[in-house]
């Protein structure tokens, strides 16, 4: 005997399967959801200045709201020049109110109007320009806020990139370390080394276990900061940086302080403003003067007995002036457009010297990170290195104590550090002197 499906049943199996095939359909090929996978992006094996750069520029949350005030200052100049809107009105004129009607009398009819506002000339030109100056100070802003990021990028990196580095190094040494600690061991069960050198090694041992508890501790910190400046998910876990070494010249002070004036965007926002500032002065004035506004009618009248022009229509024109008599309001509100104008000013003058103080501040520091990583590279470092090979051989051979063995590895330790310092005080010092000389430098 056959048995037909029963209509209800396959739908339901129908409605199962898909319910059951949506959520991998959401899903691309490797089971991720595509918004999850467009909030954390793929991080690269190597954590590369460049990505960096790129990521903030495109997800930085402070140079997204610099940028988005700046797309909002564009909006205002048009309504800045604009008229206000004109108005429509409607009068329901001379209507008796014995009977309400509009025919019992030659002087009722329905009155519509048309009225428009005009200022005096050159207010809504000022207030124009003053709107421009605004926008294209925030233009500047977004240029100088994309130096800043750029430079606090740059800085976060290189601690991250030093942090790294620095328990590397550490990691380093604490295997050296545990060697010398097991040869100083070896030696004092033959009798040929002081049970105090085992005890040093085992202090010198615990204090670099110490000082990597230390360097994880900035690691965590570092990573902290560069995920916050990308906008990154909370959990991300950055990869090792890229070498904080680098070929660059060191730029000459004069040119730099030269060019500021020109180059810098701060100090183009800075001047803007006090434009925008002198606009609004004049604007402040003339809305002080008359201005006028105009209106025509038309009304709309019925046939009446008695009606000496039968029914026709009628037009009106006619205008107001308005008289600013109260002189004191309005040489107020100028008197503030002009303190406000002085403010700019003043604001202006303050920008141009912090960032000359920045720039000349800024170019010592990397002075010096030049001259010390120079020194230790080609100096300190490789006299350290060869100092600890050769403790290491006399030590063999009995011809130094332990505690001059250690003393070349500590002084290894600090020469490899202080290195590592060195290139990233180096970046740090070109990231902020080319955030507050304006322009790239590298």
């Amino acid at each position: 005997m056959t048995i037909e499906p029963r209509p209800r049943v396959a739908l339901a199996a129908l409605l199962s399967l898909l319910l059951a095939a949506a959520p991998a359909a959401a899903l691309d090929g490797h089971g991720q959801d595509p918004a999850a996978e467009a909030s954390s992006p793929l991080i690269p094996g190597v954590l590369t200045l460049s990505w960096c750069l790129d990521r903030a520029h495109e997800a930085n949350p402070r140079l997204a709201e610099v940028a988005a005030n700046a797309a909002a200052a564009g909006h205002r100049i048009a309504p800045a020049g604009a008229l206000e809107d004109p108005r429509i009105t409607y009068d329901a004129s001379n209507v008796p109110t014995g009977d309400w009607n509009f025919t019992s009398t030659p002087l009722s009819g329905h009155q519509f109007g048309l009225r428009q506002k005009l200022p005096f000339p050159g207010l809504l030109s000022n207030r124009e320009d003053a709107a421009r100056r605004a926008a294209e100070a925030s233009d500047f802003r977004v240029e100088d806020e994309r130096l800043l990021v750029d430079g606090s990028v740059e800085s976060a990196w290189a601690e991250l990139g030093f942090a790294q580095q620095a328990l590397a190094i550490t990691e380093r040494n604490i295997l050296l370390l545990r060697q010398l600690a097991a040869t100083a061991e070896a030696r004092y069960r033959v009798g040929r080394a002081l049970q105090d050198d085992v005890l040093r090694a085992q202090v010198e041992l615990t204090a670099l276990l110490e000082e990597r508890l230390r360097r994880q501790a900035a690691i965590a910190r570092a990573e902290a900061t560069l995920v916050a400046l990308l906008d990154l998910p909370a959990d991300t876990r950055l990869p090792t940086t890229e070498a904080l070494a680098m070929n660059a010249r060191e730029p000459d002070l004069d040119p730099l302080l030269a060019s500021l004036e020109e180059r810098s965007p701060r100090l183009a926002a800075a001047r803007k403003q006090v434009e925008e500032a002198r606009f609004r002065v004049r604007a402040a004035e003339i809305e002080g003067l008359p201005d006028l506004d105009l209106g025509v009618g038309y009304r709309l009248r019925e046939r009446v007995m008695g009606d000496p022009v039968n029914g026709d229509d009628f037009v009106s024109a006619g205008f107001t002036i308005r008289l600013p008599v109260d002189r004191s309001k309005w040489s107020a509100h100028a008197a503030e457009q002009r303190a406000l104008l002085r403010r700019a000013e003043a604001a202006l003058r303050g920008a141009r010297a912090e960032l000359i103080s920045q720039t000349r501040r800024w170019h010592a520091e990397l002075s010096r990170a030049f001259a010390e990583e120079t020194l230790l590279r080609t100096g300190l470092v490789p006299q350290a290195e060869q100092s600890l090979a050769s403790s290491r051989s006399a030590y063999e051979v009995g011809r130094i104590g332990f505690l001059s063995l250690l003393d070349s590895q500590v002084r290894l330790l600090g020469a490899e550090l202080q290195l590592a310092r060195a290139r990233a005080d180096k970046r740090l010092a070109f990231a902020s002197l080319e955030a507050a000389a304006g322009e790239k430098l590298r």
